[in-house]
């Protein structure tokens, strides 16, 4: 079995938050940590992998993002995921909710996992739920 984990690399919660004017996005300058959230995600893949009751061959912890990003994947492979995968470019700076999830959904329509899990939400405040949504509608083959 494979399982994929989509991790997010989210604003140190002690640094305070700023829009950038230029852009309007989150000024993204700032320490950075993996999501709080996504470590129990890990967490829970490593239990079904080391627990026995079923065999876990492989734990892909899967982001998307800039760059830096790769620090939040270090950590998922540190706690012990066996792999990372980054989906990183510039036109998906700034995705929305279906930018995100389409792109997600193809990379794990490539990975092909039997398991994808992923934390309850990200300290900044997205909605995960509309990002599972939106991956499930993609994998049914909907692409509206």
């Amino acid at each position: 079995m494979k399982i994929c984990v989509l991790v997010k690399e989210v604003p140190d919660a002690a640094v305070e938050k700023r829009i950038n004017p230029s852009t309007g996005r989150l000024d993204r300058s700032g320490e950075k940590n993996l999501n709080p959230f996504d470590t129990h995600a890990i967490e829970a893949a490593m239990q079904l992998k080391e627990g026995g009751a079923m065999e876990v061959d492989e734990v892909v912890a899967v982001t998307m993002g800039p760059d830096s990003a790769q620090r939040a994947l270090q950590k998922a492979v540190s706690l012990g995921a066996d792999r990372s995968l980054q989906l990183t470019d510039d036109a998906l700076a700034g995705s929305d909710v279906n930018g995100t999830g389409y792109a997600l959904a193809k990379a794990l329509e490539s990975e092909a996992p039997d398991l994808v899990l992923l934390g309850l939400a990200a300290p900044r405040g997205d909605d995960r739920r509309a990002l599972l949504a939106r991956l499930v509608t993609l994998a049914r083959g909907d692409t509206r």
